[in-house]
């Protein structure tokens, strides 16, 4: 019954998302035109906001109780390391799989965020780290994981994780989403805490702005988040490189994300063990139908095609 809900819950969710992103927007630029300037940041918030607020209203509907049922327990010191370690340990796979996908899609994510660069590290922080996985853990990891986690813990991943990777609207994200959700919920698994997929989350989006900034320290970029002189002219060379020199590097890049993936598992399962909860990594037992239904199906197909029409059109 309360999967039946939550799939359910999802194509009200993306629709939701969808019309309030797009009459905010319509605000903010209706205020543009006015003469009135709205900082980007504002926007950003506000889309984070849009999808609080549509869990909340879900939460309140079925009486869900995020500290009791969401899993928000207590994450000790060691566990809270160990989550950061492995957070930091799949970025070499993040990048590996966005730049995979950037063969074929467009990076939304580094059009979308440049503005931010110009802003103080710390307001930088708060934006793209500490905003986003507070309100997407809630829901991803802990509406929806929480509620499939009932039918099964492998089917129960995979499903949050292809949620997840819905919910961000364009292929580039959307593939590696659906790894690091896939982890997440894992993570939460091995703890018994949210806060845990909370941490690793806000390790990944600390990853670019973090190496931005040092690179800012060093002169090697721009106030304004633009690379500076020599390095620009550097990754123009490097973007004309021959296709056996991009082979390579990718080869490279893959080795890289499986040796650090393989440390980020060891630091899942070390909690685990800590906490005396055997992982799974197959779906034997589990039947595809337990989690799939009508709703979900259709939202899910509805994403792609979305995703999909916008490389090809815009």
């Amino acid at each position: 019954m309360e999967i039946r809900k939550v799939n359910w819950f999802f194509p009200v969710f993306i629709i939701g998302y969808f019309v309030l992103s797009i009459l905010c927007s319509s605000v903010m630029l209706g205020l543009m035109n006015s003469g009135i300037n709205v900082p980007d940041w504002i926007q950003y918030v506000l889309s984070e906001g849009i999808v609080l607020i549509i869990a909340i209203i879900y939460m309140i509907i079925n009486r869900i109780d995020p500290f009791t049922d969401l899993g928000y327990r207590k994450i000790g010191f060691t566990d809270a390391v160990l989550s950061l370690v492995a957070g930091y340990c799949m970025v070499p796979m993040v990048l590996f799989i966005s730049n995979i996908s950037m063969l074929f899609s467009t990076n939304y994510l580094e059009e979308g965020t440049n503005t931010f660069l110009t802003y103080p590290f710390l307001m930088q922080v708060i934006l793209m780290a500490v905003i986003p996985p507070l309100v997407e853990e809630l829901v991803f990891r802990g509406i929806f994981f929480g509620t499939y986690r009932k039918a099964g813990l492998c089917g129960a991943a995979i499903m949050s994780g292809l949620i997840f990777a819905c919910f961000h609207l364009n292929i580039n994200q959307a593939l590696y989403a659906f790894a690091i959700g896939i982890v997440f919920a894992y993570m939460v698994e091995a703890t018994g805490s949210l806060w845990s997929s909370v941490i690793a989350h806000f390790a990944i989006n600390t990853y670019s702005i973090g190496v931005i900034e040092i690179l800012k320290l060093a002169g090697m970029y721009t106030a304004d988040g633009e690379l500076a002189g020599a390095l620009a002219e550097s990754g123009s060379a490097q973007a004309e490189t021959s296709l056996a020199a991009n082979i390579v590097a990718l080869v490279f890049m893959a080795a890289l994300a499986a040796g650090f993936m393989m440390l980020s598992v060891l630091c899942i399962r070390t909690m685990a063990k800590r906490h005396g909860r055997s992982l799974t990594l197959r779906c034997d037992n589990e039947s595809v139908k337990n989690y799939l239904s009508l709703p979900v199906v259709v939202a899910m197909v509805m994403c792609i095609a979305y995703m999909i029409l916008i490389e090809v059109v815009v």
